[in-house]
C-alpha cells in the first residue's frame, strides 16, 4: 500500500512540477503565454509568479492529503489514487489561467519583421529503414508466434506477471486474452506514425534578422524530436513482443525456460527507454539553449498568430494556420491546432485507445 501511494505521489508531483515550471519556460516571450516587457517580467512579474506558485502549492498538499487519507481509510486504495491526477491537474489550469488573466493586461507585441521557410518536408526524409524493419519484426513476429501456438494453448492462460516473471494474474483463454496486447502494439505503431507525419507540417515563423541559423536550430530541434519517437517505437515493441511471447513461454510446458529471456529484454529495454528518453530531453534542452546564445530567442511568431492563443498559451485555435501542430507557447514540444480538421482525425483515434483497452478487458 505505501508504494502505491508514494508511486502516485511521485506521478501528481510530477505533474504539478510541469504548472511550476510553465510560466516561465520562456521568459518574457511568453510569460503565462503573454509576451511582456522585460522590466515587467523582472519586477511585477516575478511577485505575480510567486503568488502563483504559492498557491499551487496549497493546492498540492491539500489535495494529496485528502487522496493518501483516502486511501489509508478506504478500501478503494487503486480508485482513490487515480482520481487524484485530475483533481490536481483540473484546478491546477484553473489556476494557471487566472494568473495569465492577471498578466494579459501587460503584453507588449513584437514589432520585428518575420520570414517564413518555403521548406516542405517529406515523411521518407525523415524515415529510418532500419528502424522501421525493426518495429515491423517485432510487430508481426510475435503476431505469428501466438497463432501458431494458439491451439496448444491452455484453456485458463497468464495475462500479468510479477517482477520475477512468475504468472499472478489468469484469464479465459480467447481471442481477446490472447491478441490483446498485440492489436495494442499494432494500434500504438499506428498512432506514432500519424503523430509523426503530423508533425512535419509544423509551420515555421523565422525572424528576418538571422533567421537561417534560426531555420537550422529549429529543424534540428524537430529532428530530435522525431528520433526520439523512433527509439520510443523500437523500445516499446521490444517490450511488448516480450510479454506476447511470454503468454506461450509460460503455458507450454517445452518453451518454459525461455521465461528467463523475457525477464532479460525486459529489464533492459525499460533501462534504455528511460535513458534514452532522458538523453533525448537533455538534447532538446541543449538546442534551445544553444539557440538562445545564437539568435537571442528561441520562439517566433507573428502578432496575427499570438492571438488565436487562449487560456494563457495551452489552446491554439486558428483557421488561417495549414499546421496540423504548432509549437507550445508553454510547456514543451507542440500541441494541436484546434482549428485543424484533421486534428479530429487525430483524436478520434486517440479515443479508440480506451475502447479498445475496454475491450481487452471484458472478454
Amino acid at each position: 500500500m505505501l508504494a502505491t501511494i508514494l508511486i502516485w505521489l511521485l506521478v501528481d508531483a510530477v505533474v504539478m512540477t510541469s504548472f511550476v515550471w510553465m510560466p516561465v519556460m520562456r521568459g518574457c516571450e511568453a510569460f503565462f503565454g503573454v509576451r511582456v516587457s522585460e522590466d515587467f517580467y523582472r519586477t511585477e512579474g516575478r511577485a505575480l509568479l510567486s503568488r502563483y506558485r504559492f498557491w499551487l502549492l496549497m493546492l498540492f498538499v491539500e489535495i494529496e492529503a485528502i487522496g493518501v487519507l483516502v486511501s489509508l481509510y478506504r478500501a478503494e486504495l487503486p480508485l482513490a489514487r487515480i482520481a487524484s491526477l485530475p483533481l490536481v491537474v483540473l484546478p491546477a489550469t484553473i489556476l494557471y489561467i487566472l494568473f495569465y488573466r492577471q498578466v494579459k493586461p501587460f503584453a507588449v507585441s513584437d514589432e520585428g519583421r518575420f520570414a517564413s521557410t518555403l521548406r516542405r518536408r517529406r515523411l521518407s526524409e525523415y524515415t529510418n529503414v532500419y528502424i522501421e524493419a525493426a518495429v515491423l519484426l517485432l510487430t508481426v513476429t510475435p503476431l505469428l508466434f501466438l497463432i501458431y501456438y494458439y491451439p496448444q494453448l491452455p484453456e485458463r492462460i497468464p495475462v500479468h506477471w510479477d517482477w520475477m516473471g512468475r504468472p499472478n494474474g489468469w484469464a479465459r483463454k480467447s481471442f481477446a486474452s490472447v491478441f490483446f496486447l498485440s492489436l495494442m502494439l499494432v494500434y500504438l505503431q499506428g498512432l506514432f506514425i500519424l503523430v509523426k507525419h503530423g508533425l512535419l507540417t509544423v509551420k515555421m515563423t523565422l525572424p528576418a534578422e538571422r533567421a537561417e541559423e534560426y531555420l537550422r536550430g529549429k529543424e534540428e530541434f524537430l529532428s530530435t524530436t522525431l528520433r526520439l519517437m523512433d527509439w520510443v517505437r523500437v523500445l516499446v515493441s521490444l517490450m511488448m513482443s516480450a510479454l506476447l511471447l511470454n503468454v506461450v513461454f509460460t503455458s507450454v510446458e517445452h518453451l518454459r525456460h525461455l521465461t528467463v529471456f523475457v525477464l532479460i529484454v525486459d529489464a533492459v529495454s525499460t533501462i534504455l527507454l528511460i535513458a534514452s528518453c532522458a538523453y533525448f530531453i537533455v538534447r532538446l534542452f541543449k538546442i534551445d539553449r544553444k539557440l538562445k546564445q545564437a539568435v537571442g530567442r528561441v520562439y517566433v511568431q507573428r502578432g496575427r498568430d499570438a492571438q488565436h492563443w487562449y487560456a494563457g498559451g495551452l489552446f491554439y485555435f486558428n483557421p488561417e494556420d495549414p499546421a496540423v501542430f504548432v509549437e507550445k507557447v508553454v510547456g514543451f514540444g507542440y500541441t494541436f491546432n484546434m482549428a485543424n480538421r484533421w486534428v479530429y482525425v487525430y483524436l478520434a483515434y486517440m479515443v479508440l485507445l480506451p475502447l479498445l483497452f475496454s475491450w481487452g478487458m471484458t472478454k
